[in-house]
C-alpha cells in the first residue's frame, strides 16, 4: 500500500512550487478582481470571473497543506493592495492579452512542479493545477481569435526534405549571421517579443499610477528596455521576411489613479521581469546561431542587472518576503 501522505514530510522543491504559487495566485487575484469588476464585455467579464476563482481555489488548498504540515502561510497580497473603485486603467480587451501571459506562465510553472513533486497528493493537485491552466489558455486563445486580436507566430513554407548540417557556416559567428532563421530560433524570437510587448505595456500602465517616483522612474527604465529588446527583436525576423507583433499600449487608458499598492505593482512587475530572463535563457540554450546566442546573453546581463535594481527597492521599502530557507547551523552552533 502507498504510504499516507499525512506521515510523508513536504519536500524543499515542493514548498518552493506551492510558496511560489501562493504569491503569484494572491497577485493575480487582486489583479483580476479589479479587471472584472471594471470589464463590460460579457465574454470577457465571464472568463476573468473563470480565471479568478481557479485562482482562489489553489489558494485554499494551499492554506489548507501549510496549516497542516506548520508552515507559515505567506504574506503574498490582499484587498488592502487593490482598489476596485478606482477608474478604468486598461481596455476590456488588454485583460484578453494579460489572461494569455498569465495561463502560458502557469503551464510552464505547474509542468516543472509536478515533475518535482514526490508525494502523492501534491502531484495529484500539480496535475489538476495543469489542467486548468490547459483549460484557461484555450478559453482565453479561443475568445482572443474570435474577437480578432489574436497574433499568430509567423508562417515558413513547408520543407520537403530533412537537412543535415554539414558546414560550420550554420552556427554563424557573434558579428554576421550566414543563414535564415530556423524554426527554432523564430520562436525564441516571437514569443521574446510578446513577453515584452506585455511587460512594456504593464510598466506603462503602473507608471502612470504608481504614487513613488522612484518607483516611477524604476517603471519608466523597464518601459524603455523592454521597448529595445522589442526593436531588436523584431528586427531579426524581418531580416527574413517575417512579421513581429503589435503593440498593446493603445489599450491603455488615461487614468492616474492607482488600482493597486505600489507595492503589488513592483512584485508584480519583477514576476514578469523574472519569467523574461528564463525565457531569455532557454533562447540561449535553443539558439544555434551565434549571433542570436549573443544577442540573449547580453540582453539577459542587462535584464538581470534591472531585476536587482527591482529587488534593492522592494528591500529599501520593506516589501521583500524571503522564501522559506535552510537551516542556518552555523549560526545555531555559535548561538550557545
Amino acid at each position: 500500500m502507498p504510504a499516507d501522505p499525512a506521515n510523508i514530510r513536504l519536500t524543499a522543491l515542493e514548498i518552493a512550487s506551492m510558496w511560489s504559487q501562493y504569491q503569484n495566485n494572491s497577485l493575480a487575484s487582486c489583479v483580476l478582481n479589479y479587471l472584472h469588476a471594471k470589464t463590460e464585455d460579457e465574454a470577457i467579464c465571464k472568463l476573468l470571473h473563470y480565471a479568478r476563482s481557479l485562482s482562489q481555489q489553489q489558494m485554499t488548498y494551499l492554506t489548507q497543506v501549510f496549516q497542516q504540515e506548520g508552515w507559515a502561510i505567506p504574506l503574498a497580497f490582499s484587498d488592502r493592495d487593490v482598489n476596485v473603485s478606482a477608474g478604468r486603467l486598461f481596455g476590456d480587451l488588454f485583460s484578453l492579452h494579460y489572461l494569455s501571459n498569465m495561463s502560458r506562465l502557469g503551464l510552464a510553472a505547474y509542468g516543472l512542479a509536478l515533475s518535482n513533486a514526490s508525494r502523492v497528493d501534491i502531484r495529484k493537485f500539480y496535475r489538476q493545477s495543469l489542467q486548468d491552466s490547459m483549460e484557461l489558455n484555450e478559453k482565453v486563445i479561443s475568445l482572443m481569435q474570435e474577437k480578432g486580436i489574436y497574433s499568430r507566430p509567423p508562417f515558413i513554407p513547408p520543407s520537403q526534405i530533412p537537412h543535415i548540417a554539414e558546414k560550420p557556416g550554420f552556427l554563424g559567428n557573434l558579428f554576421k549571421e550566414t543563414r535564415p532563421l530556423t524554426v527554432l530560433e523564430i520562436a525564441n524570437l516571437f514569443v521574446n517579443i510578446q513577453t515584452n510587448v506585455i511587460g512594456k505595456a504593464v510598466m506603462t500602465a503602473f507608471s502612470q499610477v504608481v504614487s513613488s517616483p522612484e518607483i516611477r522612474d524604476f517603471f519608466l527604465r523597464g518601459k524603455s528596455m523592454a521597448q529595445k529588446h522589442i526593436e531588436i527583436f523584431t528586427e531579426k525576423l524581418a531580416e527574413d521576411d517575417l512579421p513581429g507583433t503589435l503593440p498593446i499600449e493603445p489599450l491603455i487608458t488615461d487614468s492616474t489613479k492607482a488600482p493597486f499598492s505600489d507595492r503589488l505593482m513592483l512584485v508584480h512587475t519583477a514576476t514578469l521581469i523574472q519569467a523574461g530572463m528564463g525565457n531569455y535563457g532557454l533562447a540561449v540554450s535553443t539558439s544555434q546561431r551565434y549571433d542570436l546566442a549573443g544577442i540573449f546573453v547580453r540582453l539577459m546581463a542587462e535584464v538581470g542587472a534591472f531585476s536587482e535594481d527591482g529587488a534593492n527597492l522592494l528591500i529599501q521599502n520593506g516589501w521583500l518576503e524571503e522564501p522559506p530557507q535552510a537551516v542556518d547551523r552555523r549560526k545555531l552552533a555559535m548561538s550557545h
